[in-house]
């Protein structure tokens, strides 16, 4: 009996050592499973809410392959009763819900082109065409402006080849994977502060500019490339190693050198000059040290950029500039290459245009011809000038399409559709400036087209009537007559429908017409007469 008790204390010793060892063993995997995951991919940390779940933030971030136990496995959480609101979850960035997110063209100008990733052909790049995986821009004396997923910026000089590689979007983690290759020209971006774990790439021949939001431009030729940072940091790199640039400095890697050349970038020069123009041409000037040459540039307020151009002197000449707010940028370039700090400065051109009299039609008018007589008149016979007809009285939906000319009156070139119009006259002066007159209105009035009686049905003492339909019709007007001259009226309708159904006397003739009834831009007049009659039984 005490041999008994001795081998079954034995028994549980060694069991409750085997359990031990299987817990210590599983534990240990479960940690190397961990480590070895976390060494594979990089972590996006999730902060969760008072309504969330393991198994929630599981379903709204985890791509379908990956589940919530396996963030338990992950963050080596013992007991998931005591995972509360505020803890920390750590998330391999492979294991998150990602599609791909096209990015979009906000503007283009010049000759620029997008090759489709299963395309062999160059097409037109228009703005707001979308841009997806695997397409190629290519400018050839044009710029395109990008607009990515994260609002981020990317404006492609002329002369430049640029294919994006991936256009990822990591859902509600708000993360983005945006990565192109340069392979030839030169860009400029604005790229917005990345939430830990996105990545901004950009590959060219010779190097690789990752960034985390900054601003700054970049170049290749091929064997060299070259970055400017102006604001934020970007990690500068190429087989041999790699630096960080920051906002204010320069850098240049060569293929064959294992030296990053860096430089302090030239300061941004001070303008000269107010902030409003009230005739152009207008020379603006800044001040700035000796340097090699000058850039400077001219964007609307979408960005587009409207003028460019390289001078010996810190100053830009702005000619054929619409009246709006301007934003016009100066940069130095040095001996080496190296393009500056941009000095940015906002300007209103404000020139004064001559201004149109209007004397016909008058304001309010309503009138039966649709193709009236517009007429006014300049202090400046010299003045160019032209006819806007719209259908707002923002003018945004032009129907007229006329050209500037040193006229007083003009004819559309086709008749206008009855309704009401808002016209107004541009005026064009000398420095390529637009005035506009005061805002008329007018009516034009159509006719309508002719209701015809389609068929005659008979059944009994009645007559059933129908006829066509009209678009601008609201209504119809019925006649019955015993003549086909309707000296004498029998019945006179107003009615609401394309039908009508008559009692007649059998043994007698009717004559019937019917005409549209329309608003006040609409003229009507009575359709064919149809002759009814109904034998006597």
């Amino acid at each position: 009996m005490l041999y008994l008790r001795k081998t079954r204390k034995h028994c549980l010793t060694l069991l409750s050592t085997l359990f031990a060892v299987a817990c210590s063993v599983l534990l240990s995997a479960n940690m190397a499973w961990a480590e070895s995951v976390a060494s594979n991919s990089a972590e996006w940390h999730y902060t969760l809410r008072p309504a969330d779940s393991l198994q929630s933030v599981a379903n709204k971030l985890l791509a379908r392959q990956h589940s919530w136990s396996e963030l338990v496995r992950y963050n080596q959480i013992d007991d998931i009763s005591q995972v509360k609101p505020g803890a920390i979850l750590r998330i391999p960035v492979d294991w998150l819900k990602f599609q791909p997110k096209p990015a979009s063209t906000l503007s283009t100008s010049g000759s620029v082109l997008i090759k489709k990733v299963h395309s062999s052909r160059f097409s037109v790049l228009k703005p707001g065409m979308k841009v997806n995986v695997g397409d190629e821009i290519s400018t050839r004396q044009g710029t395109a402006l990008i607009r990515f997923a994260d609002g981020s910026l990317l404006r492609l000089e002329p002369d430049s080849s640029l294919v994006f590689n991936k256009l990822s979007h990591y859902g509600q983690t708000g993360m983005v994977d945006t990565r192109m290759r340069l392979k030839k020209g030169a860009l400029s971006t604005e790229v917005n502060t990345l939430v830990k774990g996105s990545r901004f790439e950009i590959t060219t021949p010779s190097a690789v500019a990752a960034v985390r939001g900054t601003k700054f431009r970049l170049k290749t030729d091929g064997p060299s490339s070259t970055i400017e940072v102006t604001e934020g940091q970007v990690a500068f790199s190429h087989e041999h190693g790699s630096t960080a640039v920051n906002a204010g400095e320069g850098a240049r890697i060569h293929k064959q050198r294992a030296q990053i050349e860096r430089t302090p970038l030239p300061p941004a020069p001070e303008p000269q000059f107010a902030g409003t123009v009230r005739d152009l041409p207008a020379l603006l000037a800044w001040e700035s040290p000796e340097a090699a040459s000058f850039r400077y540039e001219v964007t609307d307020n979408s960005q587009q950029r409207l003028r460019e151009g390289r001078n010996a002197q810190p100053q830009a000449e702005l000619n054929n500039l619409g009246n709006g707010d301007y934003l016009v940028a100066m940069r130095a370039v040095d001996s080496n290459g190296f393009e500056g700090m941009d000095s940015k400065t906002a300007i209103k051109v404000d020139v004064a245009a001559d201004i149109a009299e209007l004397l016909a039609p008058l304001d309010g008018s309503t009138l039966d011809n649709t193709r009236p007589q517009f007429r006014w008149q300049l202090s400046d016979a010299n003045t160019l000038s032209r006819v806007e007809v719209a259908k707002d009285p923002d003018f945004t939906q032009l129907i007229s399409d006329e050209e500037f000319a040193t006229t007083n009156k003009a004819l559309l070139d086709r008749p206008l559709a009855p309704g009401q119009y808002y016209w107004r006259i541009a005026s064009l002066g000398d420095a390529n400036q637009e005035g506009f007159s005061e805002t008329r209105t007018l009516a034009v009035r159509g006719k309508m087209k002719l209701v015809k009686i389609l068929s005659v049905n008979y059944l009994d003492n009645q007559v059933g009537l129908f006829w066509n339909k009209l678009d601008e019709a609201q209504g119809y007007r019925l006649q019955v007559a015993d003549s086909s001259r309707f000296e004498n009226i029998l019945k006179e309708e107003t009615i609401g429908k394309t039908s009508a159904h008559l009692k007649l006397t059998p043994g007698k003739r009717y004559y019937a017409r019917v005409k549209g009834i329309g608003n006040d831009l609409y003229q009507s007049e009575y359709g064919p007469v149809k002759e009814l009659y109904l034998p006597e039984q």
